[in-house]
């Protein structure tokens, strides 16, 4: 049994599975197809200050399906709403190698959630929490493994590098910018 790609629409993923799950289990399918997956990764979110793990789909708009691929099978499963089709040509479905479906699992497994930064090297930044609350810098450097944001910051009319947490500051957009944007 090798993996294959469904492409389906996005945000339908998980409706699909269901419905191959439900056909699977009333017997339409036999005993061609194993398993059948929307892969997930966790992912550390920041938002004004605040941190929150969340789970974030891996591939939107596709669901991974284990199974020996059939006409019967391939035809069944393009029939399922909410799928487009297979990756790889109409005819020839392409199966993943062993490497990416190991990639895959390896980040489903991680325990360490994946870091989602709204900013990065060069942006602008505001800091929301600590001792330099509202001072406003520049992202000189970002640290993933330490989760540690470096910032160029005015402190008494010099230029100083300030070391930080991730969740410590946030992209910074001026005010003349927003109230432009509503006019």
């Amino acid at each position: 049994m090798r993996w294959y790609v469904l492409h389906a629409l996005s945000g339908h993923e998980e409706k699909v599975a269901q419905a191959i799950r439900h056909m699977q289990d009333s017997g339409q399918l036999g005993d061609d197809i194993a398993e059948v997956l929307v892969p997930y990764e966790t992912m550390l979110e920041s938002h004004k200050g605040k941190k929150r793990t969340v789970q974030k789909k891996m591939y939107p708009g596709y669901v991974l399906v284990r199974m020996n691929l059939t006409n019967d099978n391939r035809h069944i499963l393009r029939q399922v709403q909410g799928v487009i089709g297979f990756v790889g040509s109409a005819d020839t479905p392409q199966p993943l190698t062993d490497a990416e479906i190991a990639q895959i699992f390896n980040r489903m497994d991680q325990e360490e959630p994946e870091v989602d930064l709204a900013y990065g090297v060069g942006d602008t930044v505001k800091v929301v929490s600590g001792p330099f609350t509202e001072a406003i810098g520049k992202v000189k450097e970002i640290e993933l493994d330490r989760r540690k944001v470096k910032i160029m910051v005015s402190l008494f009319g010099r230029d100083t590098q300030v070391e930080l947490d991730f969740e410590q500051v946030e992209p910074f957009e001026p005010e003349d910018k927003q109230s432009g944007a509503q006019q």
